[in-house]
Order: structure tokens, then sequence, then C-alpha cells
């Protein structure tokens, strides 16, 4: 039976300290605050009892250890890919608007970031690459696992950064772009995608 509907749940990881005091933070590792915990707990309570096909995760702590806080029953089957991470920052990690706003690269960064690039840092096409990538093996693996097993709805819960969420949801939601999308530590986003031809299309966004 051929796959025509998929629910796409993200969910971004409770905030750092990097995230508390509006530090860039991308692949730098650092854990969970104490304000990242208690940050899942509505999480948790709205992930209670849904069952998904596949798990994906960062390898990064913060979205580790986000995951073991809501459903630590999924943890050992999760799939920790690298190509979730967030945008690399570079030499700009660690740092804050106040300590770069007189850099003119920066400023040059900031009014078109789609075309500069954050010293040592990741292009952002690049970037788009690496998630458009990660998408299609995903979606992939979705269907064929989806042909092997039964009619019920395929539901996937990926667990990641806020850029990697916007990214994934400008490319599979027709009109919506990078930065029409806000999502929040631990906020949830259910993507409602169909099968059209031979692709995935988004058909609805709402959060929970």
């Amino acid at each position: 039976m051929d796959i025509t509907r998929m629910e796409l749940v993200l969910m971004r990881h409770g905030s750092t300290l990097w995230n508390e005091q509006k530090r860039y933070l991308g692949h730098t590792d650092l854990s969970l605050s104490l304000q990242g915990r208690e940050e899942m707990i509505s999480a948790r309570r709205n992930l209670k009892g849904m069952s998904f096909c596949s798990v994906y995760c960062s390898d990064l702590a913060r979205c580790r250890e986000s995951l073991h806080a809501v459903r630590p029953d999924l943890s050992a089957g999760a799939i920790y890919d690298s190509a979730l991470r967030e945008m690399n920052f570079g030499d700009w990690e660690g740092h804050t608007y106040d300590q770069l706003k007189d850099v003119a690269l920066y400023r040059q960064w900031l009014d078109d970031p789609q075309h500069i690039t954050p010293p040592e840092g990741e292009a952002w096409v690049s970037f788009e690459r690496r998630i458009a990538a990660f998408l299609d093996s995903m979606l992939y693996s979705a269907e064929g696992g989806k042909k092997r097993k039964s009619a019920s709805p395929t539901s996937v819960l990926l667990v990641a950064h806020g850029g990697v969420i916007r990214q994934i949801v400008s490319l599979l939601m027709p009109g919506k772009g990078f930065w029409d999308i806000r999502v929040e530590p631990g906020n949830l986003l259910i993507l409602t995608m169909e099968h059209r031809g031979e692709s995935w299309v988004g058909v609805d966004l709402r959060m929970i």
C-alpha cells in the first residue's frame, strides 16, 4: 500500500545558558539549562502516548537531552544525525549582538545572510543543501518503511534546532519562508504532508 499522508512532528530543543544569554549557538555542544529542562514539561505532556514509525534527533547534547526528557522510551531507538545540527556560526559562536555589532562583516551578514558567511562558519547554501539532503533520505526511508508495515497513519518525530526546523518547514510548506516560522525552545510543530506526484508537499502546519 502506497503512503499518501504523513505527519512530521518537529520539536525544538530546550534552552541552554547561551540561548538565555542570547549568544550565537550553532555547533557548540552545550547541555540544557534548568530553564531548558522546565521547557520540556509541556512537550512531554503533548507527546505522551504518541506513536512514531521513526525518530530523528540532532547529535548535539541539547537535542539528545531534550528527547530523553520528553520520551525516554524513544531515546535508544532514535537516529542521531549530525545533518540536523544548527548552522555553524564559526568565529561568532558564543558572541552576542552587542559584541559583534561594530564588525562590518557581521553587519553585512545581518542584511544578507544568504550570501555572506561568518568567518570559519557555514555558508547558507551549504546549510540548505545539508537539510534538503537529510529530508530526501528521511522521507524515502519513511515511505519505504510504511509500505512494509501497516496502513495506520505515518508519524515521524524530529528533534532539532530552531534554524533547522525553519528550513525544513520552508522546504516542505508552499508559501512559507524561513523567516515566516517562529519556534521557541521546547515548541512542537506538526507538519502534515501529502504525497503528490513524485514529491511530498506540506498541507497543514500547527503548533501544539
